[in-house]
């Protein structure tokens, strides 16, 4: 298809900013700060349970950052196994949800088997401040220069997803036993799950030609961004079993090929499309009152537009009601966001050209709002609020006592920051919260800001 997708409205955002790195939103003024620089293509950067940034770059190398001194500790160096060339090298991370007791990290990469390009993906022990490779759970995934993903996310049930790309093939995506072109799902020592669509394959879902962004939102959807060739790019809710059209379907089924294609192959069209193309890169939700135009809305990075979107969806999550551009040409391609518990937002940055032209000259930078803060304002005290009991058994119910007559926002995270379990709450509240056992953030939001939050413990 060649047509654009149009939404309700677009907004650009107009900014203004300086030398300082100030940047205007509705409301909200940030400043920005470039943490760290000399970077090789940062390609996945995540809060860490350590407060720290941990980042792959592309040429093979994975470190933390620290976020207010910009310090890089190498944790693993494996240029000299990772094969980089054009898109392709180290690419996705993922750590394990329960990093204190499970200190594992997961990492897929490009490599040679002879004059072939290949990809896999290993699973990492962090031990004395180093990453020692431990397993690879999957590999000899048909690489190429361009198209190979390459996307991690661990689901609640602790299965991995894992996106690839058709590998510059397009037979490959429509054939169900190839792995390009998909996104996979196993199990974290790399077995197949027995409820997959079919128990003898990690495919989970097909019809891919490159997705680069995975996030499961608190509304419970699984959202994936993806890019299209030189029309098309997409916006996906992803399920299992499920096929996304690629390549005989380019965006939404729309012309009598593409409808006969969709109705017989239970293909899922996408919530948005972007004709000309804007290469969309990495999604994160963002539920921090700090920067409230961004709060409770999906944010992605973008490339080849050099901009930051916004998206606010209706209330099943299922459509998207508006988006809004951000930091248009302000610095440079955006290939992944994270954001720390407070609130504030890391972006990696990736030069002004698809190739790497000009390696380890790419950035980290700091968006923070500087006048806001997380303590408490008005007749509300920190005494007043208190989860219990802490450590929680599993199956004993959770208390959460708050000032009377006070109502508000309770969210649970994991340790990586990834929203868990979200409710509105008063003082008479039942906690419906069904955790797994492992370490939690939990953040209490009043109406005049957060309260408190604080972790809790489920054994």
């Amino acid at each position: 298809m060649k047509r654009l997708f149009t939404l309700f409205f677009i907004v650009v955002m107009s900014f203004s900013a300086n030398a300082q790195g100030s940047h205007t939103l509705d409301s909200t003024t940030l400043t920005s700060r470039v943490v760290a620089d000399s970077l090789d293509i940062p390609w996945e950067i995540l809060w860490g349970p350590d407060d720290h940034i941990w980042m792959t770059e592309r040429y093979g190398r994975v470190s933390r950052i620290n976020p207010e001194t910009g310090t890089q500790d190498v944790i693993l160096d494996l240029s000299s196994d990772v094969y980089q060339n054009s898109e392709s090298g180290m690419m996705g991370m993922a750590l394990h949800p329960d990093f204190e007791n499970e200190p594992h990290v997961f990492i897929a990469y490009t490599y040679l088997d002879g004059s072939r390009i290949r990809e896999r993906l290993v699973r990492f022990n962090y031990t004395n401040g180093k990453l020692e490779a431990a397993d690879t759970l999957v590999g000899d995934i048909i690489g190429n220069t361009t198209h190979i993903g390459c996307r991690l996310w661990i689901m609640p049930d602790m299965t991995l997803l894992m996106t690839t790309g058709d590998a510059q093939n397009q037979t490959l995506p429509q054939g169900r036993s190839s792995l390009s072109g998909k996104v996979l799902r196993m199990n974290l020592d790399g077995t197949i799950p027995a409820d997959n669509p079919d128990p003898n394959s990690l495919v989970w879902s097909s019809g891919h030609r490159n997705a680069q962004g995975l996030w499961l939102a608190p509304n419970g959807k699984l959202y994936s961004s993806e890019h299209g060739p030189t029309t098309d790019d997409e916006l996906n809710i992803l399920e299992p079993d499920r096929n996304y059209g690629w390549p005989n379907v380019h965006g939404m089924c729309d012309n009598p090929p593409e409808i006969e294609f969709c109705n017989d192959s239970n293909v899922v069209e996408p919530l948005v499309v972007w004709t000309p193309t804007i290469a969309p890169s990495d999604i994160l939700w963002y539920d921090s009152w700090q920067i409230p135009e961004f709060r409770n809305k999906l944010l992605m990075t973008v490339l080849k537009d050099k901009s930051l979107i916004s998206f606010e969806f209706n209330a099943e999550g299922d459509s998207v009601i508006k988006q809004t551009k951000f930091f248009k040409n302000e610095f440079q391609r955006l290939r992944d966001i994270c954001v720390s518990p407070d609130g504030t937002i890391y972006l990696a940055t990736s030069g002004n050209s698809w190739r790497n032209n000009n390696p380890f000259t790419h950035t980290i930078v700091e968006l923070k709002n500087k006048d806001y803060n997380a303590s408490i304002d008005g007749p509300y005290a920190y005494s007043n609020v208190c989860l219990s009991p802490n450590p929680l058994r599993l199956g004993q119910p959770l208390k959460l006592t708050m000032p009377p007559h006070a109502k508000g926002i309770f969210n649970m995270t994991d340790m990586l920051g990834r929203p868990v379990f979200h409710q509105q709450v008063d003082p008479t509240s039942e906690i419906k919260f069904q955790p797994r056992a492992g370490l939690y953030i939990w953040r209490l939001t009043l109406e005049n800001g957060v309260v408190k939050d604080g972790k809790l413990v489920v054994e």
